[in-house]
């Protein structure tokens, strides 16, 4: 409460109560904060080496974008690491058997989007990684408060590109609180090199079960067969109507009578 405020009601309230709660951005206690400075594209060697050194049981993963999500997803299958994605764009039965793996140990890595991260409750997550830097730091203090649940003890591990440290400097500045410096690894330079080629990305989109590579391929293959068939229309389309068979048998007809009216003409000019 502001000081005027304060000095306003004093007097005209005679010995107020003043209750006070817990400002929205403002961090668990329990919660380890560490931040390490890395450029964009090396972050997911970088998570590579976090996941291997860290003792993980549970641990959320933040990116901005959906499409994001997927690529960490593709870059940790590439290495052999089991992880999901949970965004918009997937199906409802996609995040619900996505979160059930989560919550029964299946998989240890859940990547995630802000906006499908809220609601979720598992116990015992015991790392949040953020990948990416929110831009809003009540969104840095909800990814955060994901681990450390029922008096546990969490870790909270941030990458800051260097375009992103403005938001690092605001999230610090609400939340009154300052991340400690984890420093890259020592090998940090080789595994960069050697950082696996990501998996492909499955061709099925999913929700709706189209594939538009194979939809292309199809009518592609169909327009080759109508040529092969020099234009004419193929025998498995079905019977022809009986007016288009009736029109073809008048045109015949008549083209008949053009030839006999022309042969006798010929024959008179004799």
């Amino acid at each position: 409460m502001p000081k005027e405020i304060a000095h306003l009601a004093e007097q005209f309230l005679e010995d107020p109560v003043t209750v006070s709660v817990t400002p929205a951005a403002t961090t668990v206690e329990k919660i380890s904060q560490y931040s390490t400075f890395v450029e964009q594209k090396e972050k997911q060697a970088l998570l590579h080496s976090v996941i291997a050194s860290e003792d993980i049981d549970r641990a959320l993963i933040f990116t901005r974008t959906k499409h994001g999500a997927d690529r960490v997803v593709r870059h940790l299958a590439g290495a052999g690491i089991k992880a999901m994605a949970i965004h918009g764009n997937k199906s409802q039965s996609q995040r619900t058997h996505a979160l059930q793996a989560f919550r029964s140990g299946e998989i240890k890595l859940l990547v995630a989007t802000d906006i499908a991260a809220r609601g979720i409750d598992v116990s015992g997550v015991s790392h949040v990684i953020n990948f990416e830097i929110p831009n809003v730091p009540e969104q840095y203090v909800h990814r955060i408060g994901r681990t450390a649940r029922a008096g546990a003890e969490g870790k909270a591990i941030s990458f800051i590109a260097p375009d992103e440290r403005p938001y690092m400097r605001d999230i610090e500045r609400v939340t009154r609180s300052k991340s400690e410096p984890m420093p890259l690894p020592a090998n940090f330079n080789e595994l960069v090199r050697n950082l696996p080629k990501p998996a492909q990305p499955p061709r099925d989109t999913g929700s709706q079960g189209r594939n538009p590579q194979r939809q292309r391929e199809e009518a592609l293959a169909g327009r080759g067969e109508g040529q092969r068939h020099g234009g004419q229309p193929r025998s498995d389309r079905g019977p022809r109507r009986e007016g288009a068979g009736a029109a073809d048998g008048s045109r015949s007809a008549s083209a008949a009578s053009v030839r006999g009216t022309k042969a006798s003409v010929r024959t008179r000019a004799r």
